[in-house]
Parts: C-alpha cells; structure tokens; sequence
C-alpha cells in the first residue's frame, strides 16, 4: 500500500472493520469520495496481503527478483539462452528463496500460518508481478492475485511455451527444452523448501507451546510454593499461640492449686 495509507499493515482479519471505521470518519469529515473509494475496497487474501507487505519489509530482495525477471525475459526474447539466462534465473531463484522466508515471517507476526497452496500463490504473485506490475509491487498496491502465463509460467516451471516458428529454429527449441526442464527442477525443488519450511514452521509452534505448558507449570509451581509457605507460617504461629496458652494454663493451675492449699491450711488452723 501507499505510504500514508492507514490500511496498508492491517491484517486481513481486521480490514473489514477497519475499513468501515475509516470510511465513517472521511464521510463525517465531508470527504464522501474519499469514503466511496475506501468502502468500495475489497478485504484482501492472506496471501495477497502478505506480498504487499514484502515492498517494504523486503526491498532489496523484490528490487532483486524485478531485475532478474527482466534480464531472463531479454536473454530469452534476444536468444542468448546461455550463461546470462542461467545467472539471472539463478538470482531470481535466490531472491524467491528469501522472498517466500520473508513471507512465512510476516505470517508468523500476524499469527498466520502459510499452507503449500498460499505458498504456491505468493509465489505464483511474485513472479508475475516482477514482470508485469513491477511498481505495484515494490509499493504494494497489488489489487489481485497473479498467475504466471506465457515466459513468467515457463520461468516458474508452470506451462513451457513453444517459440515462434523461425526459419532456423532448432537451437532455440533446444534451449527452450533446456530452460522449460530446468524450470521443472525449479519448482520441485520449490516446493521440496516450502515442506522443509512448513516442517521448521511446525517445529517453532510446537517449541513454543511447549515453552507455554512450562511457563504455565512453573507459574502454578509458584503459586502452590507461595500457599504452602503461607500455610506453614500459619501452623507456626498456630503452634506458637498453643504452646503460649498452654504454658498460661499451667501456670494458672499452679496458682489453683496453691489457692487451693492455703484454704485447706487456713481451714485447719484452730
């Protein structure tokens, strides 16, 4: 989202309100197209919403897989499917790699946790996205979800494409066999990281309910700690009070029965 746009970092969950409390406060301030443009917007995917977040937490990595995505498109457009095409799918491969980390990290923050299929279409977005709407996507503005078609799709290993019909044409179609099998490779070591990945996500939430059931024990220990100590103390000052009044009516009955003999002696005297 533009910068100065109050619903730019509001979680899916909560733009429904969001937006509705906004667009009552610019309509009380006589802002009614300003109202009109804020109602009409639709509450994003979770995985549209997280994309548009990676323009500003990840710049560096889009600005990497946008140029990376152009330099692969000329190599390919141009016929220079060699070592160029290979180094620019090798940085744009990269920068995915640290875009899709980044994503799980912003699901984590919101409390999201991305299945393989929203992985597949921020992924499915980037990609896109670095071809045809580069500036929406370093401001993060996208309205939609992205499907790759066409060079994007055989650059993500989606659907090949057949090039354009040349008088001599066979090293093309031999590179473009090349490139389509190693985009192939591409997406299945994609989504080998997106299980590693969801398999690591599944590990830190297990840690850290594990980490909450100890924090919770160790509280409730506390707790029974305090009330035995308390519970102690209690007995003690019981006891001493016991022994106090004990030790009171002793000497009480010493003094009864002393009383008691000087009555019998006074009563004996002639």
């Amino acid at each position: 989202m533009p910068a100065g746009d109050p619903l730019s970092n509001v979680p899916p969950d909560e733009f429904v309100k969001a937006r509705d409390a906004l667009a009552v406060q610019l309509r009380a301030a006589g802002d009614k197209e300003g109202a009109r443009r804020i109602a009409a917007r639709r509450r994003p995917s979770a995985a549209l919403w997280i994309v548009n977040q990676l323009g500003g937490r990840a710049r560096e990595q889009v600005d990497q897989l946008i140029d990376s995505t152009q330099r692969a498109r000329r190599a390919q457009v141009e016929g220079r499917a060699g070592d160029e095409l290979r180094e620019a799918m090798r940085s744009q491969r990269d920068a995915m790699h640290r875009l899709v980390g980044e994503a799980e990290q912003v699901a984590a923050d919101a409390g999201l946790a991305l299945t393989l299929e929203q992985q597949r279409r921020i992924q499915d977005t980037l990609e896109t996205a670095a071809s045809t709407d580069r500036d929406a996507l370093r401001e993060g503005t996208l309205q939609r979800e992205l499907s790759p078609a066409g060079f994007d799709a055989l650059l993500s290993g989606s659907a090949p494409i057949a090039p354009k019909a040349k008088p001599a044409a066979v090293e093309p179609k031999a590179g473009v066999a090349a490139v389509a099998s190693k985009a192939a490779s591409q997406k299945q070591a994609f989504e080998a990281r997106a299980r590693e990945q969801k398999r690591l996500l599944q590990e830190r939430r297990d840690r850290m309910l594990r980490q909450r059931e100890l924090q919770r024990a160790q509280l409730v220990a506390q707790r029974l700690e305090g009330r035995a100590g308390q519970l102690e103390k209690l007995a003690e000052r019981t006891r001493d009070a016991a022994e106090k009044a004990q030790s009171k009516a002793q000497e009480a009955r010493r003094a009864a029965n002393e009383a008691s003999a000087r009555l019998i002696e006074l009563r004996t005297k002639p």
